[in-house]
């Protein structure tokens, strides 16, 4: 079994987190290019975006949010932000910077990151596809809340539908 490509799902829940490390393993036992697609939240009131922001990335860290004047992780009062699409935005952008040097210091050769708006597993199947993946790492749940429950998972619609190899990690 050869991989040279993988592409990686990281909404920043605890399950992406371990699919990364997954993932960061198999790029350096193949020697493979993994790329990071991190697909920006559309669907998620402020108490979860508000946990995204203190307890899965930034929590007592004190790092500012570049691109939101004024905000840090200790100070966003999420539901008095006006430009909430510009906060999702730059926590995206954390995610994937974040993955990237974790992979990068791990060791990883080649690293990317491309970073989506739309439906979640449209659009890691795209980028997938785009990158010629042999394999897509993704948790078994991420973010999502009782619409994943009632419609599918999104690591569901991902696995049956790629045209590659698909691990999921809990």
């Amino acid at each position: 079994m050869s991989i040279s490509n993988i592409v990686v799902a990281d909404d920043g829940s605890d399950h992406a987190i371990s699919a990364l490390n997954i993932a960061i393993e198999l790029a350096l036992k193949f020697d493979a290019k993994l790329t990071v697609v991190h697909v920006l939240t559309h669907d998620h009131p402020a108490e979860e975006l508000r946990h995204l922001v203190e307890v899965e990335h930034m929590a007592g860290n004190g790092r500012a949010l570049t691109g939101v004047a004024g905000a840090s992780s200790r100070d966003l009062p999420v539901a008095e932000v006006v430009a909430e699409e510009r906060v999702i935005a730059v926590l995206g952008e954390q995610i994937v910077k974040s993955a990237r040097t974790k992979a990068t210091e791990s060791g990883v050769k080649n690293v990317s990151s491309v970073i989506q708006s739309g439906d979640y597993a449209n659009c890691i199947l795209e980028v997938a596809k785009e990158e010629g993946a042999d394999m897509i790492v993704m948790g078994r749940r991420g973010l999502s809340n009782l619409k994943g429950l009632l419609f599918g998972s999104v690591s569901q619609k991902v696995s049956q539908r790629a045209e590659c190899s698909v691990l999921t990690v809990k």
